[in-house]
Formats: structure tokens, sequence, C-alpha cells
């Protein structure tokens, strides 16, 4: 058992490896976006301190004590306080906190203004900061796609969190593999619903050179978080297969669901079972091996052709 389990940690760590060199790709900035994010945000604070009296309190970044705000108003937004033990000061919003709220905030808006920088200026205004905040992120929207799939991601590591502790309590039957899976893909991709006209710029933009290491990080991380949490054990070369084919599975309903008008997607659905019940019903692993380089390709030119198609439209076919 101790070859075993040290040949899975061999395997998750190849996994990890790969993951994290996309990862490292897109977390190093250029100086000069770290010098221009810094412009921008000292821009929103000096905006905000030229901001009437009366209106000051809602601008503030951190609820106050109505009998605390004069003094406030008089120091203004204060830099950032660092200890020696390196934590930050409890009442200081970091940059990267604020831009996760403003990025939260900026989805009420891609219904109607799309993966934009309009969206994240309508967001930032609804906090009350100004518009010049949308400078803080990049023109073509894709900081505010990656922060959208980042969340889905992690709602969906707490769905089937809280699915396995209700197992492990005996108050929920275990599912076979291929239910959980097709349930976890589902789950994700309904995630997608209240954005779907929409979501083809969202394709083009995470298919840009610059965003393919983030978009795929974060689509390894999800597909890997759903066998693990399926119970995926495998120590040997089915560990990357099982991950790839569900890939492709995943992308290729994702696809069909973008041109799905049936009533509550029931053709991608179906799709998606059909999918998930080849896979599981595979004999070997020269057959996964083959299936995925399918999926792959297939998944690929269906991209190209799906989002040629429909990048741009506001409405399914």
């Amino acid at each position: 058992m101790a070859a075993a389990a040290a040949a899975r940690g061999a395997r998750l760590a190849g996994w990890r490896l790969w993951r994290g060199r996309a990862a490292l790709q897109c977390q190093l900035y250029p100086p000069q976006r770290a010098f221009q994010a810094s412009a921008v945000l000292r821009r929103v604070f000096d905006e905000q301190k030229k901001e009437p009296l009366a209106s000051s309190s809602q601008h503030q970044f951190d609820s106050h004590p109505a009998d605390h705000q004069p003094e406030q108003e008089r120091q203004g937004h204060c830099p950032s306080y660092t200890g020696q033990g390196g934590q930050e000061s409890e009442d200081y919003e970091s940059e990267e906190q604020l831009q996760h709220r403003i990025l939260t905030a900026a989805l009420e808006f891609v219904p109607e203004h799309g993966w934009t920088a309009e969206a994240i200026a309508e967001g930032a205004k609804t906090l009350g900061l100004s518009v010049a905040a949308a400078g803080m992120f990049h023109s073509d929207g894709s900081d505010l796609i990656l922060h959208f799939v980042s969340e889905c991601n992690t709602k969906l590591s707490e769905l089937l969190e809280q699915e396995q502790k209700l197992v492990q309590l005996g108050e929920a039957e275990k599912k076979p593999t291929d239910q959980f899976l097709k349930d976890a893909v589902e789950a994700r991709l309904r995630m997608l619903i209240p954005y779907i006209e929409k979501w083809p710029q969202a394709l083009s933009i995470l298919l840009l050179p610059r965003n393919i290491p983030s978009s795929l990080n974060l689509l390894t991380s999800m597909i890997d978080d759903i066998w693990q949490y399926a119970g995926d054990q495998s120590t040997d070369f089915n560990w990357y297969t099982r991950r790839a084919v569900l890939t492709g599975i995943y992308n290729t309903t994702e696809l069909v669901m973008l041109q799905d008008s049936s009533p509550d997607f029931e053709e991608t659905w179906r799709f998606l079972k059909n999918r998930v019940a080849d896979a599981m019903s595979m004999g070997n692993a020269a057959d996964q091996v083959r299936s995925t380089g399918e999926a792959v390709v297939q998944g690929l030119m269906g991209a190209a052709v799906t989002i040629k198609n429909l990048a741009g439209l506001n409405q399914r076919r």
C-alpha cells in the first residue's frame, strides 16, 4: 500500500506541476502592469477624497461607526501598514480585495454590457467608486471572466464537499461514479445559464494566447476536484486519462449548451449523460487514450467553429 500511495503521490505531483506551470505564467505580470494598477488605485482614492462630505459615507471601502466618521474624513484612506509578523492592519482593504469586490459587483452588468470594461465600471459605481477603477483590469474583460470561472469552481467544490459530508454522516447514499460525474458537470455548467447569451464572447477571450494558461489552470483544477470527490484512487496511467477524458466531455458539452434551444437545456444534459456513459464503458487504457485524443480534437474543432459562429451574437440558435 505504501508503494501505491507513493505512486499516486508522484502522479498527483506531476499533474499539479503541469497546472502550476500554467498558473505561474499567468500570475507574473510585467512591472508596468503593477505600476498602472497602483496609479489607477491612487486615482480612485484621490477622486473619492474630492467628494462632498455629505456623500462621503457612500464611498468608504469599510463600514465604520458614525462617531468615527469625522476622524476618517480628516485622515482619508491610509496606506497599508504591515507589522513585523507580515500581517496587514485589520481595517485595511488590500488592492486584491478591492478588485475582488469590483469584479463580483460587475457580474450583475454582464448580461447588458458583456464581458467588458463597461461592466466593470458599472460594478465599481455600485460600490461608490469612480469608473476609473476599471483601469485596474485588462481592457479585454479577461479579468472579469477568470474571476467568474474561479468563483464558479469554488461554488462547485463547496457543493461536492457538502455532498461528501452527507454521505459520510449516513444522511445520503453514495452515487455511482457515472451519476456523480454527470451531476457534477451539469451543476458546473448550470452556473453559466445567467450569462449564456454572452458566454461565446467569454470563450473567444479565453482563447486568446495570453489567457490560455489561466483558463487551462482553472479547468484542470475543476476537473481534478470532481474526480477526487468522486473517490478516484487510481495510481496508474488511468489517473491521467480519466482527467483528460472528463475535460473533453466538459468542453464538448459546453459547446453543445451554447447551441441548445431546448427547454432547460434538456438536449445538453442528454448529450452529457451519453458521453459520461461512453467514458465509463471503456474497457481498457488503450480505449481511453484513443477517446481522449478524439475528445481533444473534437473539442478544439468544435470550439473554433462554434465561437466563430456565436461570438458577438446575443441569442442562442
